[in-house]
């Protein structure tokens, strides 16, 4: 007998379901080993110092996390935050720090815009548009910082990031406020299910109505603007602005939002899933120091789990999209994939 085409749609949601909850596992499964083979692991300080690690690769995850859920990728990262660390660095030095973090942030926002509108009104795919912009960002940064390290004479920016509440750092209490933040607009707004119907099926979403480039659009903004406060708390931790320090930084943030369960194809993610990829490869780190491992393991075992990472979630994919294919016209109606909008949040049709 051939199998109910409802239940292989089940059944693909279950795969799913695994593969995040497997993610989550792992993690649990890391901790529970490195908490019996080493004896700083599970203290607060250690957790503490973990936690404020991962903060910057973290805050912007969430901005990736947007990214390709609407089917578009930043690899220009790396030199947003080495540009935006000059910059702020630079205006500290000249005037004050509250003109070097506003000169941060709009620094940000003006990158972000450019990303924006290269790949959306000048139809260049993300992937090359980003890694154009951040060879471009990253040049200028060592030409405006002379190839050098740019110390911040004031400390105040490093006092306030080094300063701890409850034992917890402030990058901690950033990081867990864009968090929120990300996931009430991605998960609980009509502009973030949008970006989930452009990333799924643009062509779709543009006869429903949806400003498709205008969907596009806002995750690079906000991502520019998550960056500034990446390089705000990298600047502040090291009380320098080096124009070589994103140079990993793509990465990292890409292997763990990949890693989550985030799909690099579009349509699909959860801020959760790219929080479990950050602290995941945050703890895969610190075990490696702890154990005194060799640094090259870490960088084979991360471009090895974002191979996996990528080869699961096509694979998946490809049998959801058959499970999909089998189902016979009028089937799927009683078991909708996603609600639909509220009529009254629907855009008009744009002509």
């Amino acid at each position: 007998m051939s199998k109910n085409p409802r239940d292989a749609r089940r059944t693909a949601r279950l795969r799913h379901r695994l593969h995040d909850y497997a993610v989550f596992l792992v993690l649990v499964a890391i901790c529970a080993y490195l908490s019996l083979a080493t004896d700083t692991f599970a203290t607060a300080d250690n957790l503490a110092n973990v936690s404020e690690q991962i903060s910057e690769v973290g805050i912007i995850a969430t901005g990736m996390t947007m990214l390709l859920v609407s089917g578009n990728l930043d690899l220009s990262i790396g030199g947003m935050v080495a540009l935006i660390g000059v910059i702020a660095a630079t205006v500290m030095n000249g005037y004050s720090m509250a003109g070097g973090i506003a000169a941060a942030v709009l620094s940000g926002l003006v990158l972000g815009v450019i990303n924006g509108l290269i790949v959306t009104r000048l139809r260049v795919n993300s992937l090359v548009a980003t890694l154009g912009s951040g060879l471009a960002f990253g040049g200028l940064a060592f030409l405006l910082s002379g190839s050098q390290p740019i110390v911040v004479e004031d400390r105040s920016l490093q006092i306030l990031m080094s300063t701890r509440y409850a034992g917890i750092p402030v990058p901690s209490y950033m990081f867990a406020v864009v968090i929120l933040a990300a996931a009430w607009f991605l998960h609980g707004t009509v502009g973030g299910r949008q970006l989930f119907a452009v990333g799924a099926n643009p062509e779709a979403s543009r006869y429903a109505g949806i400003r498709v480039d205008r969907v596009r659009f806002i995750p690079f903004v906000v991502t520019g603007f998550l960056a500034s406060l990446a390089a705000l708390i990298l600047t502040g931790l090291l009380d320098t602005a080096d124009p070589s320090a994103g140079g990993k930084l793509p990465l990292e943030v890409i292997a763990a939002v990949v890693v989550g369960g985030v799909s690099i194809a579009g349509g699909r993610g959860t801020i959760f899933m790219a929080v479990v990829g950050v602290v995941l490869i945050g703890v895969v780190s610190n075990g490696f120091n702890l154990l005194d491992l060799d640094p090259n393991y870490q960088s084979i075992f991360t471009g090895a789990i974002i191979v996996v990472a990528v080869a699961v979630d096509s694979l998946m994919r490809k049998r959801a999209a058959q499970a999909t294919a089998t189902v016979p016209p009028g089937a799927e109606a009683d078991e909708p994939a996603a609600p639909p909008l509220p009529a009254a949040a629907r855009p008009r049709i744009q002509s």
